[in-house]
């Protein structure tokens, strides 16, 4: 017999049928029968015995018969279960199983509403890093095996290949190496993998971790011609961190660094097991004994920790007593301080200024604002940082555990904050950055537009002297360079050993087009291309760029680009440069070169064909520069956007739009302008891969339908007007 209390456990594990859920209701009221041995009557027809006899299988049926009508009804909401018919036309009681199909027929539809919840969940899924890779791999293939049990069978290559577009940008060597392989992975397989590439990065992670230091920032009225409050001019003393060796009263060797009593850690000032030094009230009068120090105590990481995050990261620090900022472009108000007047010790002794103090707010996801007032203006610094010891005082509250920060005001949850190695990480809106903070603080648009870090970004990472030609020309308005760093992006993207060298120029358009191939790329774009080809006007620099399949198209684009650009300027291509590589010159034969396709049509239209020696790339220097800037362009975009690597090519075709509108070195104008006659504007560009609200054309919609969607910003139209 079933136990009654073991029934009843399972019925409140099921949720209750509301109409969107039948095919998870159904499996599981399915699998609590069997597993109780109730399904007999959902199996099997009512046995027939003879009229006045009795059998046991009869009975048998007729308990799972009852069972199963009492299970399902108890899990069925009131609303639906009145719908729901329990007798049949002669007013008989209905057995469970017509009962059940009653249900079924009834959430036929509902079915495919329940499928497409599923298809939407398992398109938008995306690992988020907290579950682990195993645990997001498995949910995304539960939600497969269930299409497949609703007849929309996914193959597991289709699988595979979709999860491998879910993990984020930390996993993109990973998979440009599944991308490249050959060989075809399983699910176990593929699993196996992707933790093996989760362990290794969390090692590497772990490997750059700084431990936090403590800093004291001096007291706002320093001695007399001293610069360093705390010290005096008798006996000066820099705090080196060697051995257990301490400052103040701990080198009497009474209590040497932190000490362990019954696993409970030591103050190493007073050896009291309620609090460490930082927070011991004696030492902090101590401190102040001995220079009237004022304690600001702040805990930041090295440069190498984290190096992959934005330096828009804000870091939740419970043991900081003042919030900082790196960048203005945050600041509501702010209230410049004199040179000198406050300073902050960093981890090697060197005193760092603070240029200001004001306040700001930061959108949280949720659409709340964190208001922070006496925010230090500290630009040395390369991350932000939020004291809980404020918040707590600005009548806010973080609650720590489970590796995550919440954040509440007035008991209700405002913002999270994730473990990332040591520091909380706190999370921001999407479409809140220091980059695109007008959007986020409409008041400061204008002056956010002034930002030379936003119109680098915009820009594709361009040089500083090249954004001063464009505002020397009028094309940019004036900057503020106050902001400007060393991007980090721009060194993943760019960096190179040699310095290049400058060229002459031809006179007019046309009158050299200079043309490379480059590819075939590691990683194939969305649209299937793994190569492109370019076409570069000498006189003007304005390039042309094409997306190609193989390197015998060459061609054909090339047909097209002549046609285009004589049709446009009404002159004719004289000179045709490049390398001599097969799609250009041909083969190389024991007696000369023997002309391929590309090199006949030259010759046919009176088009002279300029071939590089063999081994002197930089003699079509051109057109190599200009790849290798394009490619450079497409990294540092790359990695500052969270875009796959897939859309390569769109953020290739936006670096060619880009360069055709801000100066170089070589031409004394933009090339737009040389090879249009006009200025070009740049009103219009925003940062590859920021987020947008974009509205589509939909002769289907409805009044109160939405009339935007939200997408990411990948390139402008080439073939469309505005």
């Amino acid at each position: 017999m079933t136990n009654v209390n073991v029934v009843a456990s399972y019925l409140n594990n099921i949720e209750p049928l509301n109409g969107a859920n039948f095919p998870e209701w159904k499996g599981k009221i399915m699998t609590y029968l069997a597993w109780n041995d109730l399904d007999l009557a959902l199996r099997e027809d009512k046995p027939t015995v003879a009229v006045g006899q009795t059998s046991a299988a009869l009975e048998k049926w007729a308990r799972s018969d009852r069972m199963a009508l009492m299970v399902m009804s108890q899990t069925i909401s009131a609303g639906i279960k009145g719908a729901i018919p329990t007798k049949d036309a002669q007013g008989a009681d209905l057995s469970a199983k017509v009962f059940l199909e009653k249900i079924e027929e009834n959430f036929k539809s509902s079915s495919k509403t329940y499928a497409s919840t599923l298809i939407m969940k398992l398109v938008a899924s995306q690992y988020d890093g907290k579950t682990g890779i195993r645990q997001h791999i498995l949910n995304m293939c539960d939600m497969a095996n269930k299409l497949k049990e609703m007849q929309m069978e996914i193959s597991d290559g289709f699988l595979v290949h979709f999860i491998m577009t879910s993990p984020p940008s930390q996993y993109s060597a990973f998979k440009i190496n599944y991308n490249t392989n050959k060989a075809i992975w399983s699910i176990s397989e593929l699993i196996s993998y992707c933790v093996e590439e989760e362990e290794r990065l969390k090692t590497e992670k772990m490997k750059d971790v700084v431990n936090m230091v403590h800093h004291m920032s001096i007291s706002d009225n320093p001695p007399k011609n001293q610069h360093e409050s705390g010290s005096s001019k008798q006996g000066q003393k820099k705090f080196k961190k060697k051995g257990n060796q301490n400052f103040g009263p701990r080198n009497n060797n009474k209590f040497k660094g932190k000490q362990s009593q019954g696993g409970k850690m030591l103050c190493s000032f007073c050896a009291s097991p309620k609090h460490l030094q930082k927070g011991c009230p004696g030492f902090k009068e101590w401190l102040k004994q001995q220079g009237n120090i004022k304690i600001d105590v702040v805990s930041f990481i090295d440069e190498l920790f984290l190096a992959y995050l934005s330096p828009n990261t804000w870091l939740i620090d419970s043991g900081a007593t003042v919030h900082i900022s790196n960048s203005l472009q945050v600041f509501n108000t702010i209230r410049t301080i004199r040179r000198g007047e406050r300073s902050l010790r960093v981890a090697d002794g060197n005193m760092v200024e603070v240029e200001g103090v004001g306040s700001f707010s930061l959108e949280l996801p949720g659409g709340f604002q964190l208001n922070l007032d006496d925010v230090l203006y500290v630009p040395s610094l390369k991350r932000n940082i939020i004291s809980v010891s404020r918040l707590d005082k600005s009548g806010h509250v973080c609650e720590f555990g489970n590796s995550v920060c919440n954040i509440k005001f007035h008991n209700i949850s405002v913002g999270l904050g994730h473990l990332q190695g040591d520091l909380y990480l706190l999370s921001l809106d999407d479409n809140y950055s220091v980059m695109n903070v007008c959007d986020a603080m409409h008041k400061r648009k204008r002056e956010n537009e002034t930002s030379s870090k936003l119109w680098h970004c915009r820009l594709g990472h361009i040089s500083r002297g090249r954004m001063e030609r464009l505002i020397k020309d009028e094309i940019l308005q004036e900057l503020d360079f106050s902001d400007s760093e060393q991007c980090i992006d721009c060194i993943k993207g760019k960096y190179a050993k040699t310095i290049k060298k400058g060229a002459t120029r031809s006179t007019g358009v046309l009158e050299i087009i200079h043309t490379d191939n480059c590819g075939p790329l590691s990683v194939k774009s969305v649209d299937g291309y793994d190569s492109f080809i370019t076409f570069t006007d000498d006189y003007s620099r304005y390039g042309h760029i094409y997306p190609i399949q193989k390197r015998s198209d060459a061609l054909e684009i090339f047909k097209i680009y002549k046609a285009e650009v004589e049709k446009q300027h009404n002159t004719s291509i004289k000179i045709v440069r490049s390398d001599r590589g097969g799609e250009y010159y041909g083969i190389h034969a024991q007696y000369g070169q023997i002309k391929g396709p590309f090199a006949k049509y030259l010759e046919e239209n009176g088009i002279r064909a300029q071939y590089s020696m063999p081994g002197e790339p930089q003699q079509n220097g051109v057109a190599e520069r200009r790849n290798r800037t394009l490619l450079d362009m497409v990294r540092s975009m790359l990695s500052y956007s969270s875009l796959p690597v897939e859309l390569w090519m769109e953020a290739l075709k936006t670096a060619a739009h880009i360069l055709n509108r801000v100066p170089s070195k070589s031409v004394p104008k933009t090339p737009f302008e040389l090879w249009n006659e006009r200025k070009p504007s740049l009103n219009y560009l925003k940062v590859w891969g920021c987020p947008v609200k974009a509205k589509l054309f939909d002769p289907q919609q409805k009044k109160l339908d939405s009339k935007t969607v939200s997408c990411h910003f990948i390139g402008y139209p080439e073939k469309s007007k505005g």
